[in-house]
């Protein structure tokens, strides 16, 4: 006897190689619909599903359970969010079931409404510069045209982009649709939050991010599903919103590295997911940064997207801030051993002397970053990774686990004598916020420190709470890591000292001087917004280096011309596309045996299938132990992209249970 059959696809991780769609009874009197979420059974569990395609009546040779449960909510999953799912568990080699588990919300009551600060609502738009006014034109005519079409948006750190994304958005409103703005991380959601609902109302608003509990999610997702947020703010996971009327997407800061998730399944990159669900949705993309990566200027020079820059600051047309670079060599040979050069200190003190702000960045968080024996050369290591441990200055009294790795989180007590040799001359090297912190404290001990650290932003509402505290003078000197050099917005910041460039350069990866030219251009750029230029002070070891020089002068073509160059002599991206895959295992003869193995098995394919693909491995990974688990690495090169009839050669490897394959890597380490 026939029944009514519905396909649906559990949302749980099922490997790529398995079957991702199952078949279910549907009940006689439901209509289900494409997109819309029931609770079936899979082995010995109830699991959320999402209906695959409307149920067809037939007869099946085998007996199939019943749904469980059927969810009120037609439209949790538009047919643009199914084709975005597929795509992405295809393209990312990734389970299609644990793609659609990223794409909903928590099955929780309602609860109370997340609260946002209530502002006045600003309907005047300020005038646009020639220049604005002149970049957001082919904007404005796309967006009226609803067509599919990518912007990137180049412009130089407070030229104003943030009123392009405003008019854009504003368009999109009259047309009673939705935008998606994407932002590197929640350390830029306060200030975002308080623009956009001063200009369009809170209650358009919908903020998403990872510190908020499940309760205020299924808030905020309700918001967006029912159509009453228009403009839905958060981080890359924001992307998967169950928008159902898009018509823009905004990613901020686009070139920044946190968009790619590479910490868990699926591994995908929120850009090109951005750039394939505004195609599904015939949607508008502006992607925007002072530094653009590599890649989206190079797609932009080859008009795969439309280039729009803005060369100059908004503010009354402030020049760029002054960067002064200081040569710690001849600190030394002054015999200032100090973490802060003469010029900084002195600077420092003139800008705390007229009641101004200063940002100082280090991007290494602790006090030391290694501990070592001066005897014998023992440095004190993680038992669990192949990695030094770093020395943080005790939180409480009491406290005495102050050595931490920041890859497992172990913690233990600093030796007073040498495990191996037992000598007592135990010295603590290199520098992190939290001894900058303690020198500066030292030397102005009536100035007010504040730090933005992974460590010190570990609460909810740390990051909000610092942004509020220091853009209020609360602070006179910020400390931080990355997190302080993306997009805030601080006039009274006059002075940013960059305590170590050098840092930024000691990677053995592809990306290393594009990523320090990003940090440099963006941390420099948070002084000089108000009514004076700004001016930074870089210190380090390296003053001839060609990528600090470039940061400096504050000149991205320069960087551009010569990075590009490196990249297409080396075959690296965009003249290739990267695949990366990540064997791991407990026992490090096993990984080596598996992925030797594996190796052995992607060559013969590529060889007798002549494919255009260059292979680098098997080596150990650069952090070849974390978690106490050995790793290697297999990294492909596919010149010309990776097609889909290659996807396949790869499709073995995600299908082991201690085999990664990162499509599009961030980094080769």
């Amino acid at each position: 006897m026939p029944n009514k059959i519905v396909n649906v696809i559990p949302a749980t991780n099922i490997p790529p190689d398995k079957n991702q769609v199952f078949s279910y009874l549907a009940p006689e009197k439901e209509e289900l619909q494409p997109g819309q979420e029931v609770l079936v059974p899979l082995r010995n569990r109830q699991v959320r599903a999402i209906v695959a395609e409307k149920p067809i009546t037939k007869k099946l040779p085998y007996q199939v359970k019943p749904v469980t449960e059927i969810f009120p909510e037609k439209n949790v999953l538009t047919p643009a969010h199914l084709q975005l799912a597929k795509w992405v568990a295809e393209y990312y080699q990734t389970s299609l079931g644990l793609v659609i588990k990223t794409m909903l919300w928590p099955r929780l009551k309602r609860t109370k409404k997340t609260a946002v600060n209530s502002a006045k609502i600003t309907t005047k738009f300020p005038r646009l510069t020639s220049d604005q006014a002149e970049t957001y034109k082919p904007v404005g005519k796309a967006l009226k045209a609803h067509q599919y079409q990518s912007f990137l948006l180049h412009g130089v750190t407070g030229s104003g982009k943030t009123e392009i994304y405003m008019r854009a958005i504003q368009e999109v409103l009259k047309k009673d649709k939705q935008t998606i703005l994407l932002v590197p991380e929640i350390s830029l959601t306060p200030q975002n939050i308080e623009r956009f609902a001063a200009r369009f109302g809170a209650d358009k608003l919908a903020i998403l991010h990872s510190k908020m509990t499940g309760g205020e999610k299924y808030t905020e997702w309700q918001k967006i599903i029912s159509g009453q947020a228009k403009i839905i703010i958060g981080p890359r996971s924001a992307i998967f919103a169950p928008t159902q009327n898009l018509g823009l997407i905004i990613i901020d800061e686009e070139h920044d590295a946190s968009y790619k998730q590479y910490d868990q399944q699926p591994r995908y990159h929120a850009r090109e997911t951005a750039l394939k669900l505004a195609e599904f949705t015939q949607s508008v993309v502006i992607l925007g940064s002072a530094t653009p990566s590599l890649e989206s200027y190079y797609n932009a020079k080859t008009k795969k997207h439309t280039l729009l820059e803005l060369p100059q600051r908004y503010a009354g047309g402030l020049e760029l801030p002054k960067v002064e670079i200081v040569d710690m060599r001849q600190e030394i040979k002054k015999r200032n051993y100090s973490i802060f050069s003469e010029k900084l200190a002195a600077t420092l003190e003139k800008v705390l002397a007229e009641k101004k702000q200063a940002l100082l960045f280090i991007n290494r968080r602790g006090a030391s970053t290694f501990v070592m024996c001066r005897d014998c050369g023992y440095v004190v290591e993680c038992p669990n990774c192949s990695v030094s441990l770093t020395y943080h200055l005790q939180s409480t009294p009491t406290a005495d686990k102050d050595l931490i790795c920041h890859h497992c989180n172990y913690q233990t007590s600093s030796p007073t004598l040498c495990p191996e040799c037992d000598s007592q001359f135990i010295k603590y090297f290199g520098t992190g916020t939290q001894k900058v912190e303690h020198e500066l404290q030292k030397l102005f001990p009536a100035a007010k420190i504040a730090r933005a650290d992974r460590d010190s932003m570990d609460q909810k509402d740390a990051h909000q709470q610092v942004f509020h505290n220091f853009s209020s003078g609360e602070y006179d000197i910020l400390i931080g890591t990355q997190m302080i050099t993306k997009g805030w917005d601080l006039p009274n910041v006059d002075l940013v000292g960059i305590i170590s460039a050098d840092v930024l350069f000691n990677f053995p990866d592809f990306r290393s001087n594009e990523r320090a030219f990003q940090i440099i251009t963006q941390v420099a750029g948070r002084t000089g917004r108000g009514q004076k230029r700004g001016q930074v002070i870089l210190q380090t070891y390296n003053p001839k280096n060609a990528i600090i020089k470039a940061a400096a002068q504050h000149d991205y073509h320069k960087f551009y011309q010569a990075e590009i160059k490196e990249r297409q002599a080396l075959n690296y991206p965009p003249y290739s596309q990267l695949v990366k895959i990540i064997c791991q295992h407990r026992s490090a003869e096993k990984v080596q045996e598996q992925i030797t193995a594996l190796a052995k098995t992607i060559k013969q394919v590529i060889i007798k299938n002549k494919q255009p693909i260059e292979i680098l491995g098997p080596a150990p990974a650069f952090f070849s132990r974390v978690r106490n688990r050995y790793r290697w690495n297999i990294i492909c090169k596919i010149k010309g992209g990776l097609k889909k009839s290659q996807r396949d050669i790869f499709t073995p490897a995600a299908s082991q249970t201690d085999c990664i394959v990162d499509i599009d890597p961030e980094d080769l380490l």
